[in-house]
């Protein structure tokens, strides 16, 4: 528990570091808009020897505006994203993925159409308790992509979670869902753009609260809230996203308890 505490304060810490950064330039102003995130999931192994499986991940996200409080009101992007998985060490995994993130114009936001691309390096730990489980991730990625003035942008970026699983008992001979439980983490992002698009290392701070479990042996689903702070590249502008999040995942070997733990909820 020392590490757990120790990493959750060094965190916290972070942020409001970044966000102390982020406002230190004025005029400051935030707005809420809602949105709603929605993500389906195929897992399967490649080649079981190696420790090697896959999974490929399709998600689209909506958004309301600073007036339009409809959460589903607009189609903000939607998302292909394939994964290679390595998970011959213990208690940690190794992912390799690529994302395709179509986003689209959202005039009353000024959000403009673009196609962004994600290189993403990530590795998750996770530590067993008597009934549950926490984790620590690390997310690597770098951005590639137009900005509005057709000026191409590649910036790195860097995603720190950390979560905590709790496993529901079942009382239940014939339950109506299968190893349940509830889970929540915290996220920080930051940024490496350059000056002349963004000042700010700060990009978002993230948190989420869910609900998971299992409708059969194969297929798992996730129902939760997700609520974040994210810096515009004025440096001046905080959104706050928040919404429902859903998430159904097929796998094709047979999974007891499935935790969600890379689940990418989110808006941009």
């Amino acid at each position: 528990m020392g590490n757990l505490k120790t990493n959750l304060i060094s965190l916290c810490i972070i942020v409001i570091i970044q966000v102390s950064r982020a406002q230190s330039s004025p005029p400051y102003t935030m707005g809420f808009i809602p949105a709603s995130i929605s993500e389906g999931d195929l897992a399967f192994p490649i080649y079981e020897k190696w420790h090697l499986s896959g999974q490929a991940d399709v998600q689209l996200v909506t958004q309301g505006s600073y007036d339009t409080k409809n959460p589903f009101e607009y189609t903000q992007r939607v998302v292909v994203r394939p994964w290679l998985i390595y998970s011959g060490f213990k208690n940690i995994k190794l992912w390799l993925g690529y994302a395709h993130n179509q986003k689209f114009a959202v005039e009353e936001m000024g959000n403009y159409e673009t196609l962004e691309q994600r290189l993403i390096i990530m590795g998750t730990f996770s530590q067993d308790m008597p009934k549950g489980n926490i984790f620590e991730q690390v997310r690597f990625e770098t951005k590639f992509f137009d900005d509005r003035n057709g000026i191409q942008q590649t910036i790195p970026r860097i995603r720190m979670r950390f979560g905590v699983n709790h496993f529901l008992t079942q009382r239940s001979n014939k339950p109506l869902f299968l190893a349940p439980n509830i889970g929540y983490y915290t996220e920080l992002m930051l940024k490496f753009a350059s000056k002349d698009y963004a000042k700010e290392n700060f990009d978002i701070f993230r948190l989420s609260v869910y609900y998971t479990a299992g409708i059969t042996p194969n297929v798992h689903f996730l129902a939760g809230i997700i609520g974040q702070m994210q810096l515009r590249t004025n440096g001046t502008q905080f959104d706050v996203y928040y919404g429902p999040m859903v998430s159904l995942k097929y796998t094709i070997k047979p999974k007891e308890r499935e935790t969600f733990d890379s689940v990418d909820g989110g808006a941009d």
